[in-house]
């Protein structure tokens, strides 16, 4: 771990603390929680977050498990881990306590090059929530900041993502049933995350794969100085993230009241929607509606049903109503009855 104190400090301090403050005053049942998990990974952003965690923690009198996944994948990781335990145990010494933990977990799984940075990511995420289930922890902080989430839209964007793919990151968003991944610093740029662990002499690591041109991230990170000269800033594109969530969450809330009024009848195995009613409905509407259907089918599965896939099923059944045939997506039936009043979705045998 090093600091590069030569970079002029931008005094960030205030700007991190006040952010962390009015998180937890927006969300309180967060903020009534006596643990939170921290992922720290050694860098600037994770060391940032879990400084200004501590310092929370310490205030409130509230324990901190700092969780870092040593993936396997570059020699320098399990030394980097190390240095991160070595700075908690100093932490601990210094405030006298031992409200600050930490864990190294590790990622032992047969490594595949295809996807190995996805591959990465969703081991990580399920090493943490496994440890978090185990110690009775409800929400895991991760660094993620307004950088990040301007790459995360154009990475979608260039996946052709609709209007809930471009919404990006929550700073609050379900994993599983028990655990939520909290992000605090969506709005914070990454160097002002570096600015405050040098001004509050914070030592972090560098991971040269943030940098390394083979994998998509690196390469639109280098992209973002031309898109910012066009207007394209990430402080913009993270504003209309914020935008899109809010029309995200407003269709979702429409869709979900008429879901209610909709559903025919339920059970473990098929679901039958009024479907002469939903026709009355605006494809938006309907579609979202048939996607809460399938959602209900596939709890637990990794990947929703892509939704080109899933909106091409809808387009048939909206605009080729009569000559409709029964179709197959993502482990589900779909059919029309009564004369096409009605849509049976139920689970393949």
């Amino acid at each position: 771990m090093r600091n590069h104190e030569s970079i002029n400090i931008s005094h960030s301090s205030p700007l991190i603390s006040e952010q962390l403050d009015h998180f937890f005053e927006k969300f309180p049942a967060i903020k009534k929680q006596n643990s939170f998990a921290v992922a720290v990974s050694g860098g600037p952003d994770s060391m940032a977050l879990l400084h200004a965690l501590n310092v929370y923690a310490q205030s409130e009198n509230k324990k901190i498990f700092c969780i870092t996944v040593d993936h396997g994948l570059r020699d320098a990781a399990k030394k980097e881990a190390e240095d991160v335990a070595q700075w908690v145990a100093a932490q601990n010494t210094s405030y006298g306590n031992d409200l600050l933990n930490h864990v190294i977990l590790k990622w032992d799984e047969k490594k595949q090059d295809a996807a190995l940075m996805e591959a990465a990511r969703q081991a990580r995420y399920q090493l943490m929530a496994d440890y978090c289930t185990a110690h009775n922890i409800q929400n895991i902080f991760v660094a993620h900041h307004q950088d990040d989430q301007a790459e995360t839209f154009l990475i979608r964007l260039s996946k052709g993502s609709g209007l809930d793919g471009l919404a990006c990151m929550d700073a609050v968003h379900p994993y599983n049933d028990t655990i939520n991944i909290i992000r605090p610093f969506l709005n914070i740029p990454k160097q002002d995350l570096i600015s405050y662990c040098q001004e509050h002499d914070v030592p972090f690591a560098q991971d040269p794969s943030n940098e390394n041109e083979k994998y998509l991230r690196p390469r639109l990170r280098g992209s973002m100085n031309v898109l910012a000269q066009e207007g394209l800033s990430a402080k913009r594109l993270t504003t209309l993230t914020r935008r899109l969530r809010r029309a995200r969450q407003a269709l979702s809330d429409i869709a979900d009241k008429e879901y209610n009024n909709v559903v025919m009848s339920i059970n473990e195995q098929a679901v039958l929607l009024d479907f002469s009613q939903l026709k009355q409905l605006s494809e938006e509407i309907a579609l979202r509606i048939i996607q809460k259907s399938v959602r209900e089918f596939r709890q637990g599965s990794v990947y929703d049903v892509r939704m080109d896939r899933l909106e091409d099923l809808f387009e048939s059944l909206w605009f080729e109503t009569d000559n409709f045939k029964p179709r197959t997506l993502g482990g589900l039936i779909f059919a029309l009855k009564d004369k096409n009043s009605a849509l049976y979705i139920s689970k393949e045998l």
